[in-house]
């Protein structure tokens, strides 16, 4: 779960919460709400 935290922490700066919580579930295959409650931390 770090090595998602690092990704999307550079991500979220890039391309905006709402494409990351879907790259989070296509590209990583995390669930919905596990995306969501993983960019909220990031915020």
């Amino acid at each position: 779960m770090l090595a998602y935290f690092a990704i999307a922490s550079e991500k979220l700066k890039n391309i905006g919460d709402i494409k990351l919580v879907k790259y989070l579930r296509e590209v990583k295959g995390m669930s919905m709400v596990d995306a969501k409650q993983l960019v909220d931390a990031l915020k």
